[in-house]
């Protein structure tokens, strides 16, 4: 297990796209690339855009060690969740006034934190101050991948493929 601020420092280590630049694809129903940074190659990244009908839109970073995922930092757009119903001194103040809140449909970060479950702990997009914080159109679709890879510090050019209307 990850302590928060390896967690938070793996978050925003510089990582390059595994193959250099990539298109995605939003009309895919889940994309996936494996990230990494050179000068610490004993960490690799898993990044995830996932699109379908009950969660509408959903990005993810995970940090990978051999078969093993830990979630990092994911993004909701809808969907349900509920937050632990207690505290321990891991729990950053932040996102303390959510212990035991319930996500239906609003659009929520997950966070690591150590001694919770993967992503236990989630606060609304409005309150994390994500740039992003609905999903309407492709348009949105787009500014909030942008806004991930900013989040998570992603340093390959990548092109984003939207529907043609």
């Amino acid at each position: 297990m990850l302590s928060n601020e390896l967690a938070q420092r793996l978050i925003k280590l510089p990582k390059t796209i595994e193959g250099g630049a990539q298109t995605i694809n939003t009309l895919d129903e889940k994309s996936r690339f494996i990230l990494s940074n050179h000068n610490e190659p004993e960490f690799e990244f898993l990044l995830e855009i996932t699109s379908h009908r009950k969660i509408t839109f959903k990005i993810s970073l995970h940090h990978q060690e051999h078969n093993l995922r830990e979630g990092l930092i994911r993004i909701d757009y809808k969907g349900g969740h509920k937050n632990p119903e207690n505290i321990t001194d891991d729990v950053p103040e932040f996102v303390k006034p959510y212990m035991g809140y319930f996500f239906i449909n609003e659009p929520h970060i997950h966070i690591y934190v150590y001694g919770f479950k993967d992503l236990a702990w989630a606060v609304p997009l409005v309150a994390y101050k994500f740039p992003v914080l609905t999903i309407e159109n492709s348009d949105d679709t787009s500014k909030a991948i942008n806004a991930f890879a900013r989040e998570i510090n992603i340093i390959t050019p990548f092109y984003i493929q939207n529907s043609l209307l």
